[in-house]
């Protein structure tokens, strides 16, 4: 008996895997911004973190990325937020602190959005609209003595 859509069956099968691994290479899973460390935050599997002095540190949100996702700042640091893209966005606090955290409608393209940190620890954060928890648009504060 013959299969008139066997190839075809084939084809949308080799398509799938290409889709799958091109989707695969969009977002990560490697969790960069932590996920279980020395402290409850995560802070010792952070890669490429950069190191900010001065009493402010600044973050650019540009379309969906935060042009540094990882910086390591002092206590009493301020961190701003510079929504330079096209799209609203969010900042969403992973666990903490008290206060942290925008909402979309307040951070629109050209919007300031800025908090200081006080307290030392490591600080996840995403924008729901573009990513998760783990993946996507996402970032960590690390606030160290």
């Amino acid at each position: 008996m013959r299969r008139p859509f066997g190839s075809l069956s084939v084809s949308l099968s080799a398509a799938g895997l290409v889709l799958a691994l091109g989707l695969g290479a969009c977002g990560s899973d490697d969790k960069k911004a932590g996920g279980g460390g020395s402290d409850a935050h995560g802070g010792d599997q952070l890669e490429d973190v950069e190191v900010i002095d001065g009493a402010e540190a600044d973050v650019t949100v540009l379309d969906n990325t935060f042009n540094t996702e990882n910086i390591q700042i002092a206590p009493g640091t301020k961190v701003v937020w510079t929504n330079d893209g096209r799209q609203d966005h969010d900042i969403v606090p992973v666990d903490g602190p008290d206060g942290l955290g925008v909402e979309p409608g307040d951070f629109n393209p050209d919007a300031v959005y800025e908090y200081t940190f006080d307290k030392p620890g490591t600080y996840r954060y995403y924008c729901s609209l573009h990513g998760t928890e783990d993946a996507g648009m996402i970032g960590a504060i690390v606030v160290k003595e």
